[in-house]
């Protein structure tokens, strides 16, 4: 029987005919996973398990996004106990973070009371939104054992492996049974179901020689003479060509932002989210677009219901957990397989089988580098990487030759077949290779989802001991040493727990041990230099009540305190005039020499004047902590767009500041362009890939008045004092007038270019 959709809508009979053990139902995994099931199962078969995790870990997750009023109140309390740095405070408020943060776990812990006192006072107001409402139902009392990412538009609150121990409806089932044609050899399926092992009924023979369907991939990035800004046109006309598309992208925004590229003129557009299946009326019209975001599988599309996929993005962060442990942890190794698996799902919506074919055009550099090294491709199934492959080689051509391939592909015509011989051929040379790690990484398994719910249920010694034997199981290749750093950071910060609660004193030395291991294993990364790894600060309360020092503002209250211009009036009336006059002037020169004197003022560092073609017009260098470039457009008329090449310009100012300086660029840096007018081509908006933001001239004088009155006050009060002694107040004065970084920042990030990072 169907009970599928809402429990509401189930005919009685038949569910209580299901809890009575008397029929077989079909449901979903929402079904099952939510805060009040209707369904007590005996056995369950777990269809398309392999894609599962986010279904599952939704149940024990709590989204709060920046459009919720609680995402500043929960940042603010989690900055309180000192679970983000500063740093990573300013980066987040002004929407500047390029990368997702995790918070100190201890720290986290540490809030947790507080935290929930919000989601408490929220939920009796009635404001607590419906997604954080079912979640916090799970995780209230348990927020300590939760892990806490961020990025500049959501937190994430959930634990790393969902508990399902604690979920009766899965955990009592008698029976699992888990199916999918790409199960994973690391851990995935364990980590997604939160078991510690999982049986696996072996593949018949030959099953690995078997397809279904045929693909013809082509990657646009490698085709010759195709450049980047002419590929949505060759993607559109492959549309047109093809008459019919399904377009499938990470998320909503990207998938909105590619339909828009490439949509051919008059063709209609479905859409479908997540959870939703293909509009009907889509597979019956003879021409379309289909736009899925995030939805790699569970849609069929066979024979003439679509013969053209295009993928776009690499699918690596369904969610802010894994866009962490993908490009912040750089633990690619335990998300590869997850990867390879939505990839292979994705390709596959339009070859249903065994006659079926459809050509996949692989959008981005992204999908390109994942699929080129060639352990990869040993670790996928022999027909994905021969076909896989035969694209790359196929792709590296002539842009007539690759789309007379699509014909011949299209046509199915006699050239195509001595092609899909050649695929078939390759197909059979060499078997599937597990990536390296694999192993480990099947073996550790057992001891995380162990570690994990001992933390579930506070037991934070235990969670140690087990966590103690993951790091075993890990050893330190360098496929798996990122991963192998997260676990000796969750192991330290469950001592500074274990620590607190007991008071016994070998907690701290066992701690710094293995923050000390967290950080050599770590290296080459870095999302663990912003997080507390001294275990004597995190077990004294009393440290905790102090705030660190942000980096950042020690280093501009520094440099005003030893400016020559505090001391001097010759000196501070030189910088005051030239800013002062040249900020109201649209002509160049003195308008770019007041940008410069204004981040002097502002404790920052400037480049040297130079005429170098794409020199940008000022860079303010606050040491090693954060940089800004300006690309000045103060001539620009106001009513015209700003085109997409100056918005490539002002992206490439940092990388200019970093080779001038031979400095890295810190991270959470961010660009400027200084200009009246406030629209940008559309195709400026798709090349924005790095934080990139508008600015007037009035917001920038705006920003001065502040600085120029902060140094006003500093010079009448500590002119005759030293510079030691000069700090504390030109540190006060700063504050009170608002001119720190934190304080004029939101001025000037308060209209983003592009949203591609």
């Amino acid at each position: 029987m169907d009970l599928t959709g809402r429990h509401t809508e189930w005919p009685p009979s038949d569910a209580l005919a299901f809890n009575q053990a008397n029929a077989v139902a079909f449901a979903t995994y929402s079904a099952l996973f939510n805060t009040n099931p209707h369904l007590r199962p005996q056995a369950l078969i777990l269809d398309d398990a392999h894609a599962a995790e986010g279904a599952v870990a939704s149940t024990w997750s709590m989204s709060i996004r920046r459009s919720d009023g609680l995402y500043d109140e929960v940042l603010q309390i989690l900055a309180d106990h000192d679970a983000f740095s500063a740093a990573v405070v300013r980066r987040l408020r002004g929407r500047t973070a390029g990368r997702t943060y995790i918070a100190g776990v201890a720290e986290a812990g540490a809030a947790a009371p507080d935290l929930e006192s919000v989601f408490d006072a929220a939920q009796s107001r009635g404001v607590l939104p419906r997604r954080v409402r079912f979640g916090y139902r799970m995780l209230a009392d348990r927020l300590a054992a939760c892990m806490v990412f961020a990025s500049s538009d959501e937190l994430l609150i959930r634990p790393l492996v969902a508990p399902t121990l604690s979920h009766p409806e899965f955990e009592d089932a008698r029976q699992r049974v888990y199916l999918s044609a790409t199960l994973g050899e690391g851990g995935e399926l364990e980590r997604g179901f939160g078991r510690k092992k999982i049986a696996r009924i072996k593949a018949p023979a030959n099953w690995e020689n078997q397809g279904t369907g045929r693909r013809f991939f082509c990657f646009p990035s490698l085709v010759k003479g195709l450049g980047e800004s002419d590929t949505p046109a060759f993607v559109s006309n492959q549309i047109r060509a093809f008459r019919k598309a399904v377009l499938l992208t990470p998320d909503k925004g990207s998938r909105n932002r590619l339909v828009d590229a490439v949509k051919p003129v008059g063709m209609e557009i479905w859409n479908a989210d997540e959870a939703d299946d293909a509009p009907q009326s889509f597979a019956a019209v003879p021409e379309g677009i289909l736009g899925l975001a995030n939805r790699y599988d569970g849609i069929d599309l066979p024979d003439n219901t679509c013969r053209l996929i295009v993928i776009s993005g690499s699918p690596k962060g369904a969610h802010l957990q894994e866009r962490f442990l993908y490009e912040s942890l750089g633990a690619h190794v335990v998300l590869n397989e997850r990867i390879r698996t939505r990839i292979t799902q994705g390709a596959g919506r339009a070859t249903r089988n065994s006659a079926d074919y459809a050509a996949v055009l692989m959008m981005g550099r992204d999908l390109l580098n994942f699929c080129m090294p060639r352990e990869h491709l040993a670790a996928m199934h022999p027909e994905l990487r021969a076909e896989i492959e035969f694209g790359l080689e196929y792709s590296d051509l002539p842009l007539g030759e690759v789309t007379e391939n699509l014909e011949h592909f299209r046509a199915q015509d006699e050239d195509w077949r001595e092609a899909n011989q050649a695929i078939r051929t390759a197909r059979d040379e060499a078997p599937r290779a597990a990536l390296p790690g694999t192993e480990h990484l099947q073996a550790a398994v057992q001891y995380e989802v162990a570690a994990l719910d001992a933390a579930w249920q506070g037991e934070w010694d235990r969670a140690v001991e087990q966590a103690k034997k993951v790091i075993d199981n890990l050893p330190g290749s360098v496929e798996i040493r990122r991963y192998q750093a997260l676990w000796h950071y969750l192991l330290a910060s469950w001592a500074v727990m274990a620590g607190r609660r007991d008071g016994q004193s070998h907690w701290e030395a066992l701690a710094n041990r293995h923050y000390s291991d967290a950080r050599a294993a770590a290296r080459g990364t870095q999302w663990l230099s912003e997080l507390t790894t001294d275990a004597g600060r995190l077990l004294a309360p009393s440290a905790l009540d102090v705030p660190r020092e942000d980096p950042l503002h020690a280093w501009v209250i520094d440099a005003i305190a030893n400016s020559p211009a505090r001391t001097s009036a010759k000196k501070y009336a030189a910088f005051e005039s030239v800013l002062s006059e040249g900020l109201a002037q649209t002509a160049h020169k003195p308008f770019e020499a007041a940008l410069n004197a204004l981040g002097q003022l502002m404790g920052a560092e400037t480049l040297p004047p130079a005429r170098e073609q794409g020199r940008p017009d000022s860079v303010w260098m606050f040491g090693d902590h954060w940089w800004i470039a300006i690309e000045a457009k103060s001539e620009a008329e106001p009513g015209k767009e700003i085109p997409a090449d100056d918005v490539r310009q002002a992206l490439g100012h940092l990388a200019y500041a970093a080779a001038q300086t031979t400095r890295a660029v810190p991270d959470g840096s961010l660009t400027l362009v200084a200009t009246s007018q406030t629209a940008v081509a559309r195709a400026g908006t798709w090349v924005a890939d790095k934080p990139l933001y508008l600015v007037s001239p009035q917001q920038l004088q705006e920003v001065a008045k502040r600085v120029s009155d902060a140094w006003d006050a500093i010079r009448a009060q500590t002119a005759q004092l030293a510079p030691d002694a000069a700090r504390p107040l030109v540190a006060k004065l700063l504050a009170d007038h608002q001119a720190l970084p934190d304080q004029w920042l939101p001025i000037l990030s308060t209209r983003m270019i592009g949203v591609h990072f």
